[in-house]
């Protein structure tokens, strides 16, 4: 979900006959982003929303659970079935599937062989693809950390990344794809979490519509 602002002139300088609501349809007719859903809130409702519930939109509907594949079928049909509830402008629920993860397994047979431990081989991965913060450089009030990686040439695929050298204690050089299965598999973008459980969320925005017959329907519903 992406957040803009968005300033509006004073009122006596709009165009004869425009209203807050015709702004908001206008304002919805031209902004089609495949995808994603337009929620228009004040920015000040907005922050209140999210100091009293973590929610940007008027209604929200939280989900919790443990499987996140679960969680993801709920998400949708209930997004599928907040639509039909008179009112609703736009519904989203948040996607716990989609992202894309580097997978790296150390084979702890193979690491053994050339006298190698997990210790090593996390350390070459932290360091050489994450980075290592080996200082910081002062500026003033500012402070910049001083991170020290491979270039980006020689990490930037998995072809590439089983590439990487390994230095065993007895100076021979293994490639880390020799030690390690190095994969791009799928996994959620993020997790939310409340009381210790995984938590998806569905972001519910209302028109034309009070909040309490809204919700007392979705609820019905």
């Amino acid at each position: 979900m992406s957040t803009k602002l968005v300033a509006i002139q004073p009122r006596d300088e709009w165009r004869p006959g425009m209203t807050p609501e015709k702004l908001v349809e206008e304002l919805d007719a031209r902004l089609k982003i495949p995808g994603m859903a337009n929620v228009w809130v004040q920015p000040i409702r907005n922050r209140i929303d999210m100091l009293s519930t973590g929610i940007k939109s008027p209604v929200g509907i939280k989900i919790g659970g443990a499987d996140l594949d679960t969680l993801e079928k709920i998400g949708q049909e209930v997004e599928r079935l907040m639509k039909k509830v008179p009112g609703a402008s736009s519904v989203i629920a948040e996607r716990v599937t989609g992202g894309r993860y580097i997978d790296i397994k150390i084979d702890r047979l193979k690491i053994a062989r050339y006298g190698l431990n997990i210790e090593d081989v996390q350390s070459l991965i932290s360091t050489a693809i994450g980075g290592d913060n080996i200082g910081e450089k002062i500026e003033g009030l500012a402070r910049f950390p001083i991170n020290v990686r491979f270039p980006r040439e020689l990490r930037d695929s998995v072809e590439k990344l089983k590439s990487l050298p390994i230095i065993t204690e007895k100076g021979a050089t293994v490639p880390l794809g020799e030690v390690t299965a190095i994969k791009i598999t799928d996994g959620p973008p993020m997790i939310k979490s409340e009381n210790a459980r995984p938590n998806l969320w569905v972001y519910v925005d209302i028109h034309d519509r009070d909040l309490g017959g809204f919700v007392k329907d979705a609820k019905a519903l």
